[in-house]
């Protein structure tokens, strides 16, 4: 039988790797090349860093409990104003966030929670604005990198 000499496209199986956060856990897995999934497990009470990613788009399916999701756009807080709210609305198990890179947001857990990501790039660098937890970067360590 022939065999092209093009890449064979195949099925496989592989691991996740769970990490501790102060405001719960996540457990990460790869997917095809660029995609990559998470669940987040938020305690109630808790909240995720306020951030944005330089380089990551991110949808964020909410599969158990109901956040408070704090969001804005890419000018949110570098020109903020009427034009550039950040915005809060109470999202409820099955409701959907996306977030475009360079937008912030965060999620406060009303109750325990559980959410499904799903984002384009692992290369991206989250740029922590607000953190309840002390995991900010101070200017100098900020402008250091990049």
């Amino acid at each position: 039988m022939f065999m092209s000499k093009k890449h064979k496209k195949s099925a496989w199986t592989s691991t996740s790797r769970v990490t501790k956060k102060p405001w719960g856990e996540e457990r990460v897995w790869s997917g095809f090349t660029g995609v990559h999934g998470k669940s987040l497990f938020i305690m109630s009470g808790h909240k995720t860093s306020f951030k944005y990613n330089t380089s990551k788009n991110e949808t964020l399916f909410l599969r158990k409990g109901r956040v408070t999701a704090i969001f804005g756009n890419e000018f949110s807080i570098s020109e903020p104003g009427l034009a550039n709210p950040i915005e809060e609305k109470i999202m409820e198990a099955g409701d959907v966030l996306h977030v475009q890179s360079g937008c912030p947001y965060r999620l406060i857990a009303l109750e325990d929670c559980e959410l499904i990501e799903v984002g384009d790039s692992l290369n991206s660098r989250a740029v922590r604005i607000e953190d309840d937890y002390g995991r900010c970067e101070s200017e100098e360590e900020k402008s250091t990198e990049d």
